[in-house]
């Protein structure tokens, strides 16, 4: 069990909210990353659509019910795996994934086999990315619960759950003399 977990009954409130923002900040950088391999697997799939299509429309291959089902798949895992909505991060992630270092290679050099392998590597490095993102989600689940929690037990013990601070700060926001807090804060 990693330590801040275990940590999590003497944070301080503040301490929680910094915690679930840097949390926040890392999972947008993974989701913009992830988005990018997206784009790189549409793309490279769309290729090797077209390639067949090529094939089939000059007379060279026939197209079977077996390479209908292929497309199939291949469409249907575009889109199960496309992110919904969401827009891109206002800035680039502090931390590069292969997808987003690595020049996009010229479709046109390579082979059918090369794609498929090509399109084999983006989509378990997004997977990875994407194991690594639901582990982030959960932390920050988790983090966000203890907030919620303690602001139960301090309205049950008659406290005030929302301070003079939070007032004035959403005052500023609303304002628009200071920033918007991040995500969690």
């Amino acid at each position: 069990m990693e330590e801040w977990v275990s940590d999590i009954g003497s944070m301080s409130d503040a301490d929680l909210k910094s915690l679930i923002g840097e949390l926040a900040t890392e999972e947008q950088d993974i989701s913009y990353g992830r988005r990018i391999l997206h784009g790189k697997i549409d793309l490279l799939r769309a290729e090797l659509v077209n390639r067949l299509r090529a094939r089939h429309d000059a007379g060279n291959e026939t197209i079977t019910d077996a390479d209908v089902a292929k497309l199939t798949d291949l469409i249907t895992a575009a889109e199960s795996e496309a992110a919904p909505g969401g827009q891109l991060a206002d800035t680039e992630p502090h931390e590069s994934s292969s997808a987003q270092t690595e020049p996009f290679p010229d479709l046109g050099a390579l082979t059918d086999v090369e794609l498929k392998e090509l399109i084999r590597k983006l989509t378990d490095e997004e997977r990875e990315i994407s194991y690594q993102r639901r582990i982030l989600h959960g932390k920050i689940d988790i983090l966000r619960a203890e907030l919620v929690n303690r602001m139960r037990t301090q309205r049950e013990e008659g406290q005030a759950t929302i301070t003079g601070e939070d007032i004035e700060q959403l005052t500023e926001i609303l304002s628009g003399k200071a920033a918007a807090p991040a995500e969690g804060e």
